[in-house]
């Protein structure tokens, strides 16, 4: 099959023949019992950096984020003191955020070639980081060969691989569209259209190509040293039955189980962390079903940022739920994944309306409450972004939410990865053309000492410092004021206090006190 051939050219073969598809698989961890899980290696320890890495850095002048120019900056990652890196899909894509990809198994041109990416994973390992790589192997467009050999063409030896809804390869399968429609195109930013198949999941060719990728990047030269290897995978807009539409079901243990163990099968380290597509869902399902490790805690996410509007900022009630709630789902997972803002939301900055106060004591909840923290790039300098309106329906109205790191108030200087230049309403609404970008620079926020960055690298210096923090358990104090929200985190013979006040009045509490929106940590 040439899929896989292609791979094994790569250094797959080496990984195949040591763990051959009959091979008796790993015997499951029981599913809610967290003592009996083998902790390989804690990733409660992990503070992750999620970035898309087209708008990070840019090394060759062409205002595309590289992964040489994030090899360039990890210097700046290890001053801030995150541990891990996540990054949305790397593949060579029609899409700028390389979602839906045109070649599964070529890094995208404008990223570098696969040498720049295995560098860039030894590079990451040599500062004692991590790396965590994006994967959605759901769906193929038009512009990939599986899709446009095989359309109309039953002979094609691709046709395995898409779902069809005829005999005659005329009507696939596609995102967002009922079956039995022709090929309808999505519009793609800038001003391009193309449709998005299925690929046929409940195939066992399809099947097996997603296991060998998988594994690719578990080891890509199969020699067991995981030097080049990834250190978990996210997995995008994980579902049990694929978009609802009863055709390719039972996915959880069918599908991608059989991947996750298979995985770990080579390295039992590997991490995983699952997009729950129901983002009104803890994920709980999901983990116990794949064997994942992870999901993402929307709730909190939710409860902290006011879900644009659906609530207060802050709601502490809704905070303790949504961390109780997870920790009832934990003994099946020791892990959840802590956000405020990612790829797909609004900025935080946005929504605290640019105030400094709120942005801090969201980073101390973000970062001390229970589970592993995820800061999205630019959160640590105040980034401003939200979905854009009235500018078509192409996935382009997301850039704002998605834009270049500031190094620089100055687009045009080198390294800034400002892909969306002179692109029309995108870069015209742009927070370049804003008042406060020059405030948000790296270099203006790394020389104040009170900068929303310090605070960051402070909150983090403080969780490593902190086996409570880390890993402790929780527990909500009484304060008598609905403003200041306090919880205690024990691992062991390690109690920590935290009190952090949500308002922007001084507050007494617990003995302490607290200027508008500080926070306190009392042994």
């Amino acid at each position: 099959m040439k899929p896989i051939a292609t791979l094994a050219s790569l250094g797959l073969l080496n990984v195949l023949a040591g763990c051959a598809e009959d091979a008796p698989a790993p015997e499951a961890a029981p599913a809610h019992e967290a003592a009996s899980i083998p902790e390989v290696h804690s990733w409660h320890d992990e503070v992750i950096y999620h970035v898309m890495p087209r708008s990070f850095r840019d090394s060759n002048g062409d205002r595309h984020g590289d992964l040489n120019g994030f090899v360039e900056q990890l210097d700046y990652l290890e001053a801030l003191g995150v541990t891990a890196i996540l990054f949305t899909p790397l593949y060579a894509s029609d899409f700028y955020h390389n979602y839906f990809p045109s070649d599964y198994e070529a890094i995208d041109p404008e990223y570098g070639t696969m040498e720049d990416y295995i560098a860039f994973v030894k590079a990451v390992h040599a500062r004692d980081m991590k790396f965590i790589m994006d994967m959605e192997t759901q769906y193929a467009p038009e512009g990939h060969p599986w899709l446009d050999d095989s359309l109309g063409n039953p002979a094609s030896e691709y046709s395995d691989f898409i779902a069809y809804a005829d005999d005659g390869n005329r009507l696939p399968e596609q995102f967002l569209i009922e079956s039995g429609e022709p090929l309808t195109p999505y519009s793609v930013w800038p001003d391009k259209k193309l449709a998005i198949a299925h690929l046929d999941l409940n195939h066992p060719t399809v099947k097996q190509w997603m296991s060998d990728f998988f594994v690719y990047f578990v080891d890509p030269n199969g020699d067991g040293n995981f030097d080049d290897g990834v250190d978990g995978f996210r997995i995008d807009h994980i579902m049990d039955d694929l978009d609802h539409r009863g055709q390719f079901t039972n996915l959880y243990r069918g599908l991608w189980r059989p991947i996750f163990e298979r995985s770990r099968s080579i390295n039992p380290a590997v991490f995983v962390v699952g997009e729950q597509a129901d983002w009104g869902s803890t994920g709980a399902e999901m983990v116990s079903e794949s064997n994942a490790d992870a999901s993402f805690h929307f709730a909190l996410h939710g409860a902290i940022g006011g879900n644009e509007g659906k609530y207060a900022l802050f709601d502490a009630d809704k905070i303790e739920t949504a961390v109780t709630s997870s920790l009832d789902y934990a003994p099946g997972s020791p892990y959840v994944v802590n956000f405020i803002e990612n790829h797909d939301t609004t900025r935080f900055a946005t929504l605290a309306e640019g105030r400094d106060g709120p942005m801090r004591a969201a980073a101390v909840l973000n970062l001390f409450l229970p589970g592993v923290p995820a800061i999205y790039y630019g959160q640590e300098v105040g980034m401003t972004g939200r979905k854009m309106k009235d500018a078509g329906d192409s996935d382009g109205v997301d850039i704002p939410k998605r834009e270049a790191f500031p190094w620089s108030s100055d687009i045009d200087t080198d390294g800034m990865a400002a892909w969306y230049v002179d692109s029309g309403p995108w870069w015209d609404q742009s927070l370049y053309h804003g008042s406060d970008v020059n405030k948000m620079t790296v270099v203006v926020q790394r020389a104040d000492p009170g900068s929303l960055w310090n605070h960051y690298q402070e909150l983090i210096a403080k969780r490593k410092s902190s086996e409570a923090l880390r890993r402790g358990g929780f527990e909500r104090e009484e304060t008598d004021d609905d403003q200041v929200f306090a919880f205690r985190r024990t691992a062991g013979d390690d109690s920590v206090l935290v009190i952090v006040n949500l308002s922007n009045e001084p507050k007494t509490a617990m003995g302490q006190e607290l200027d508008p929106w500080a926070y306190a940590l009392v042994d």
